[in-house]
């Protein structure tokens, strides 16, 4: 029977969207070329992975539809995150092949698939709105609107029921922030934004109370229906209320299937082995018992399921799909994969390809049959009280190829159907451009990671406690050296404040940086590895985004302790100067931080090879020994205090603000000679300089700046990169 087709009334939200009515119940169609993401199945067969000469994962197969839940359970060390890294493409396969929608696995469609990852990894000090809106911005296209973005982060985070926490920060074990559902919900979000077809959760259910998972769960099965969402995840020990939620269950044991099939069917597969559940006992707890007992009895439960694949009707049984009205029927994607059990030649056209269609039963998606030759297809649907329509994609005439194909609302504007209210749409799709490798530009990932970082980094850096350690250490040294005579007697002071502040800084700012990697590892892993961003943007933007930070405090310092210094001859252009120095050595401690951190990520490392060098730093800095013994004298050149140090007394003493030689016992030639001054040049020869211009000092800071600088880039490129 063809689908009638009127006017269109009011009953679907979007003024531009279609409404189709049939049987009483009222089907949403995309607005237009812009919808939501075509439905994808997923089949995978024979995956085998191996990592040496053990086998983490043998000739697993399965299959599962759109709408659909795929539990992958088993034991510890089944192959239960090895098989989800191998679907997702992280994984190298032995052997085996994956396709969704009938195309074999590629970058272009791994861009459809998310990874939901087992631990919540986030940025503790970002609110849960902010971490959307950050993801949504490097993740979304680039042609996509910015008020698009967030309309579809504002929708998210209404399906995911977040909306309460949503100005929550994320927290972590110092700072209390979201519990751990919200948690686990955030961290659901986040892949969701992508409008992914194919759902991969890693044991998205532990460390949750009951109640938890199970609200969780239920979200995830509304969402996985109601958006046509394709959900592959692992799961370890389930309540039984969350188990029948499963469409499909594939059980792993040692790497090998001990079952694939409707979860309802598992109990009967195990009675018809021999090992019956008791009585009010939850099936998981049996079914992993069971799995997890003596090596005799795994063996008897995969040979069993070896046997079902070669008996055609007990396997059909197995994957039979209970629809509307307890009738029981096998989609076309389940009698394909039944085919490839049962040693027929699966040919790729047989799988489902893009353009084939679905249809609704019983608020489920199925794949009506393969391409054939022109015909009407009927739209079977029956909605359940209570739960929203959902798209549909439906089946038209096409003479040339007889193929299905997406609704437009430009060429069906005028052939609406009646409907009534009740439908809701959700944002609108976007369109991947397949021929960048990155979702947006270069430029875009540059802003928006310098303004996250900037964001993440602030309360870390100009935390309230650095703001007071600050002022005190300004107040206390501009107390310390307050008004200090411009004379021989008190030069020592004068160099030893100079000394003091460039150490100090270079300290703070080296020492501050050796967390700034690892503290982030985990976040930069997962999002470098589902494709956000180049690592230079990254890395660039971290190098712009806490620039203003790393130089604020120290900017502070000078401004409160100089002028009580040199406050008989302040000079305003001494003053500036004094601090550009300051704030560049702080920068290039900075950076020989970010490269040891990078280099080491273990911290107790990178702080010991840090103590090393910021000490020898010290030590041939020209205040601490004036004399060196020759053949340790190169060692001075890799000093980032000497060059600093130098600097800051070459623009200090200049003869605009002499010192004054003293009136007796001098250990200057030129006062002991006659002269009143001392000559600059004496004094920076005295404190054992290399004698460089101001000019070659400056360059060589700055060479120190880009050398740790790339270096650090290099290792988090080739050293650091994701597996």
């Amino acid at each position: 029977m063809m689908v009638s087709r009127s006017d269109k009334v009011s009953g679907c939200s979007s003024p531009t969207q279609m409404c189709l009515f049939r049987y009483g119940a009222n089907i949403c169609l995309p607005d237009g070329p812009t919808g939501k993401t075509r439905p994808m199945d997923l089949h995978f067969t024979g995956l085998s992975v191996s990592m040496g000469k053990r086998a983490l994962l043998n000739e697993v197969s399965g299959v599962v539809q759109p709408g659909e839940i795929l539990a992958v359970m088993g034991p510890s060390g089944s192959g239960k995150t090895t098989l989800l890294n191998a679907i997702s493409g992280r994984l190298p396969l032995e052997s085996g092949t994956i396709h969704l929608n009938g195309e074999l696995l590629n970058k272009k469609l791994r861009r459809k698939i998310c990874y939901v990852l087992q631990h919540d990894v986030f940025f503790p000090d970002l609110t849960l709105k902010q971490t959307l809106v950050y993801t949504a911005l490097l993740r979304l296209p680039e042609k996509m609107s910015y008020n698009d973005k967030m309309q579809h982060v504002n929708h998210i985070i209404e399906i995911l029921d977040l909306q309460r926490c949503q100005d929550t920060i994320i927290g972590d074990g110092l700072r209390r922030g979201l519990s751990g559902g919200e948690k686990k919900r955030a961290n659901i979000a986040c892949e969701l934004l992508t409008n992914p077809a194919l759902l991969l959760l890693d044991e998205p259910t532990s460390g949750l109370d009951s109640s938890t998972a199970h609200s969780l769960m239920t979200t995830l099965k509304n969402y996985a229906r109601q958006e046509n969402k394709t959900v592959v995840l692992t799961v370890h020990q389930p309540s039984s209320q969350i188990f029948y939620m499963f469409d499909r269950l594939l059980l792993l044991c040692n790497g090998q299937t001990a079952y694939f099939g409707d979860t309802k069917k598992v109990v009967d597969f195990f009675k018809h082995i021999g090992l019956p559940i008791e009585p009010h006992y939850n099936p998981a707890d049996f079914i992993l018992e069971q799995v997890k007992g003596t090596a005799e009895t795994q063996e008897r439960i995969i040979t069993s399921y070896r046997e079902t694949r070669s008996d055609p009707d007990l396997a059909e049984q197995l994957l039979m799909t209970v629809g509307v009205g307890g009738t029981t029927s096998t989609s076309t994607i389940y009698e394909n994969y039944l085919d490839g059990l049962h040693g027929s030649n699966l040919d790729p056209a047989q799988l489902p390809s893009p353009t084939q269609d679905y249809t609704c039963q019983g608020n489920e998606w199925h794949l009506t049959s393969p391409p054939s030759p022109p015909r009407s297809v009927e739209l079977r649907l029956t909605i359940e009280k209570g739960v929203p329509c959902v798209y549909n994609k439906i089946a038209k005439e096409e003479e040339d190829s007889g193929r299905s194909s997406w609704s437009d609302n430009q060429s069906h504007a005028s052939h609406s159907t009646q409907a009534s209210s009740g439908c809701h749409s959700s944002p609108a799709e976007f369109h991947w451009d397949e021929s960048t490798k990155w979702p947006t530009s270069f430029w875009t990932q540059f802003k928006v990671l310098s303004r996250r970082n900037f964001t993440v980094t602030r309360p870390r850096m100009l935390s309230r406690l650095n703001w007071i350690q600050t002022l005190g250490l300004g107040l206390m040294s501009g107390l310390l050296w307050f008004r200090v005579d411009r004379k021989e007697e008190t030069l020592t002071n004068i160099q030893g404040w100079m000394f003091f502040s460039t150490t100090y800084w270079m300290l703070f700012a080296l020492f501050g940086a050796l967390s700034s990697f690892p503290s982030e590892q985990e976040v930069i892993k997962k999002e470098r590895q589902s494709g956000a961003y180049r690592l230079s943007a990254y890395y660039m933007a971290k190098m712009v985004g806490e620039l203003p930070l790393i130089i604020t405090l120290p900017a502070v310092y000078h401004i409160i302790s100089y002028p009580m210094l040199a406050v008989d001859f302040f000079n305003p252009g001494t003053f500036v100067i004094q601090l550009g120095f300051l704030l560049l050595n702080t920068v290039v401690a900075q950076s020989a931080g970010l490269f040891i951190g990078a280099a080491c990520m273990d911290l107790e490392v990178s702080i010991t090879i840090s103590a090393l060098y910021t000490l020898a730093s010290q030590l041939f800095g020209g205040f601490l020994s004036t004399s060196i013994p020759a053949w340790m004298e190169w060692m001075r050149y890799f000093s980032l205090v000497h060059y600093a140090f130098q600097n800051m007394q070459i623009v200090e003493f200049n003869p605009n603000s002499p010192v004054r030689c003293a009136e007796k016992n001098s250990r200057f030639d030129a006062c002991v000679n006659g002269a009143e001054e001392i000559p600059p040049y004496a004094i920076l020869a005295a404190s054992g300089g290399t004698g460089f211009p101001l000019w070659a000092n400056t360059l060589l800071l700055l060479a120190f700046l880009f050398v740790f600088r790339i270096l650090g880039y290099m290792v988090l490129r080739y050293f650091r990169r994701p597996r």
